[in-house]
């Protein structure tokens, strides 16, 4: 299946999708996303075609993808964005360093710390989406070191508290995923250094009532989320509600598997522009 918007020129393609498929989009000339999705594996067969296409700004590839076909995907002209569901299968990633447009990266569940330090040869990345991903001290120093990079999403990884004192010293990095990853208060009075912050997860983690004390060293920041899975104690919000309040620039908060009353929502959204809370 097809389908056009012809006024973005984004294309979808799903279902059983063969080659001339995609070749055939060329006569689209510079696409601005295409996404294909609904379909088995995208294999090297499949991948072999898209670097033909005249130009993909955005390739959203909601399917599982080989690491030999990446080879193939990852020359696909103009790519700025490349989201996947998942990287599966033998063999290394390659030719990274060679997507220089490359800016945003994001594949969950199954990367390598190989694979990861393959993606960050990319020139230009600027964020980065590895949840689930294997993370090392070394991946830390090479995120540290790349010269864009400035977002990542880091949730469900072994990301810890010593990593989290290494990444502080950064001046660039503004956005931090770390729900469900090792870290606690300690590594967040690492990360209160980072007085650039504009965005931060700390859902599911050991992070404590009190350890939010230290988010008020971060003047810039304006989307936190927090709480816990549903089966598991959550923070509580009569003591939450204040420490939110003390945040000056807070404008965004996503609060899970936390109980809330109705009052206790409408103090909230008096207070913050845009509140979305699950347990009332």
């Amino acid at each position: 299946m097809i389908k056009n918007d012809e006024q973005k020129n984004d294309v979808a393609l799903s279902g059983k999708i063969t080659p001339a498929d995609i070749r055939n989009l060329r006569t689209k000339g510079a696409i601005h996303e295409l996404k294909l999705s609904q379909m088995p594996t995208l294999t090297v067969k499949l991948a072999q075609a898209l670097p033909a296409l005249q130009s993909v700004e955005q390739l959203w590839l909601w399917c599982d993808v080989t690491r030999k076909a990446m080879h193939h995907v990852i020359k696909t002209p103009g790519l700025r964005v490349l989201d996947i569901l998942a990287i599966k299968g033998p063999g290394r990633l390659a030719a990274f360093a060679e997507a220089i447009g490359l800016e945003i990266f994001r594949a969950n569940h199954y990367l390598t710390e190989e694979d990861l330090a393959e993606v960050l040869q990319a020139p230009a990345l600027t964020e980065i989406g590895i949840q689930g991903a294997s993370l090392s001290p070394q991946l830390i120093d090479m995120m540290l070191a790349h010269p864009h990079l400035a977002a990542m999403d880091m949730e469900r990884t072994e990301f810890n508290d010593a990593m989290a004192a290494t990444l502080s010293t950064s001046k660039r990095i503004h956005t931090l995923d770390l729900g469900a990853t090792k870290i606690t208060g300690a590594g967040l009075e690492h990360l209160s250094r980072m007085t650039q912050l504009k965005s931060l997860d700390l859902w599911a983690t050991q992070v404590t009532l009190t350890d939010l004390d230290l988010l008020t060293r971060l003047p810039h920041l304006e989307y936190l989320s927090l709480g816990n899975f549903d089966h598991m104690p959550g923070l509580d919000a009569t003591e939450l509600i204040p420490r939110l309040e003390a945040l000056a620039s807070l404008k965004n908060i996503w609060l899970d598997g936390i109980r809330f009353n109705e009052q206790q929502v409408a103090r909230l959204r008096a207070r913050i522009a845009r509140v979305n809370v699950t347990c009332v």
